[in-house]
């Protein structure tokens, strides 16, 4: 009796790997634009936070804090820190208090590679771009 050879051919083999390049040329764009909105989605958040901090800073002392008193009581999450650049000043008229939080895509992060705009909110609550803010 003969004894039969199992396995796969190297045709059988290079069809699953073309499958599988298929799959993985469709997935990797889709996960890298939810990981894109994503960080998106966690510095507008963080954002919001510290303008509601603001307020409750400007209810006790009637004035807005700086960005090391801000910072200071609530760090930068990770995620942000190495996705965005934050930053908290007074907005341009400066009379009556004004602040502006903006939240820039760091150099060399997924956010500037798929050029994400500059986050920002203001004390009157005005978020630009208006576009991208959910």
């Amino acid at each position: 009796m003969k004894a039969r050879n199992t396995g796969f051919t190297l045709i059988e083999l290079m069809i699953v790997v073309v499958v599988i390049a298929i799959l993985a040329s469709i997935a990797y764009p889709s996960y890298t634009r939810y990981m894109t909105r994503s960080h998106r989605a966690q510095a507008q958040s963080y954002l919001m936070e510290v303008a509601q901090r603001e307020h409750e800073y400007f209810l006790d002392s009637r004035e807005f804090a700086s960005q090391a008193t801000v910072f200071g009581v609530d760090p930068v999450p990770a995620q942000v820190a190495e996705q965005y650049s934050l930053t908290i000043g007074p907005a341009t008229p400066t009379s009556p208090p004004t602040f502006i939080v903006s939240a820039a895509p760091r150099a060399g992060s997924m956010q500037a590679s798929y050029h994400e705009p500059t986050l920002s909110i203001t004390q009157d609550g005005t978020r630009s771009p208006s576009s991208v803010w959910q």
